[in-house]
């Protein structure tokens, strides 16, 4: 999805929300004002994901009469029992009497679980330099919101930060991420590579050319919001998701998306794997979708024309900043 596309989406939903507009007026409004140049570098967003959080089966059931929207990418950072434990705290300290409230992050009020229908949980990234340490800790908070606040996510710490400050919600500015231009530079274009495993479905790698805002723990916290795993290629298989899918036709790959979302990326124009690469893809009815933040693979091998060797991303998987699932590709006939 486009990032001014993104945006302008965005900036909709909050606009409908402050003033009751329904939400084709408040894009169109937007729109007018995005034209004339009335909206700051703060709507930018990265060009791959969706607006929201992907929800599938993240409905848990009702526990004491409130429901939970569990984000996708908590279970999978937490494991089960952990998610569990969440629960069980919103419903000990979620009442009107307890001495420590759970607090919404998008509202700063407490939250009342005898009294909300749905409560969402999501969880917040944040990386500490230990003394000593060669590199970061990543830290992880759970995060609370109201249903009528808006869905929570995976976040970063800079993300939350920069939420919390449409909002008009107190923050440090030291937590918010660097300013950046809304306009005066054409963005680089992604790089992907194509390459043929013996004996596996073909692998489709996908490298945003710029860097994310939000740096390399903004990426991680936006492809598990997305529903995209981590994947650690030195311990692990790509696991099989089939939500998420690569469709085609003769031009080749013409864009990614999950069931029930929509597209996920989709290119200026449709990619061109080699004929070898789309047989395989149709022998195998599947290919590996690997992604990782900019410069992952050092750009110069990548324009070199190094394309073909990924050991690379052994390394970028084992700090967890490599995603991916083997995908259905569909329209290859």
């Amino acid at each position: 999805m486009g990032a001014k596309n993104q945006a302008l989406r965005n900036a909709a939903r909050r606009r409908m929300a402050e003033t009751g507009q329904s939400y084709e007026a408040a894009l169109k409004d937007v729109r007018r004002e995005y034209e004339q140049g009335q909206h700051s570098e703060d709507d930018h967003q990265e060009r791959m994901g969706f607006d929201e959080a992907p929800y599938a089966d993240e409905h848990r059931p009702r526990v004491l009469g409130t429901g939970y929207f569990i984000a996708w990418g908590v279970q999978e950072l937490l494991g089960l029992d952990q998610v569990k434990q969440l629960v069980q705290h919103a419903e000990k300290d979620g009442q009107p009497d307890a001495p420590d409230p759970i607090t919404c992050h998008l509202c700063d009020k407490p939250i009342d679980v005898t009294r909300e229908e749905v409560v969402h949980v999501g969880i917040v990234l944040r990386e500490v330099q230990r003394p000593g340490a060669s590199k970061p800790t990543e830290l992880q908070f759970p995060v609370w919101t109201h249903d009528e606040c808006g869905c929570t996510r995976v976040w970063s710490w800079s993300q939350l930060a920069l939420e919390r400050r449409r909002r008009n919600l107190p923050i440090d500015t030291a937590d918010l991420p660097p300013k950046q231009p809304r306009r005066g530079r054409t963005p680089i274009e992604d790089y992907y590579v194509f390459t043929m495993p013996e004996n596996s479905p073909p692998v489709f790698y996908l490298q945003p050319g710029d860097a994310h805002r939000h740096g390399p723990l903004g990426f991680r916290a936006d492809r598990l919001s997305d529903g995209l795993p981590a994947l650690d290629l030195t311990r692990e298989e790509a696991r099989t998701l089939e939500e998420w899918s690569i469709v085609a036709n003769r031009a080749g790959l013409l864009y990614i998306e999950r069931q029930g979302t929509g597209r996920w990326y989709q290119p200026p124009t449709p990619w061109a794997p080699p004929p070898g690469w789309l047989a395989a893809a149709h022998y195998h009815r599947k290919a590996i979708f690997l992604t990782a933040p900019a410069d992952s693979v050092p750009t110069a091998k990548l324009d070199a024309g190094a394309r073909s060797n990924l050991t690379d991303l052994l390394a970028v998987g084992q700090n967890d900043l490599l995603f991916g699932a083997t995908m259905p590709v569909t329209g290859l006939v």
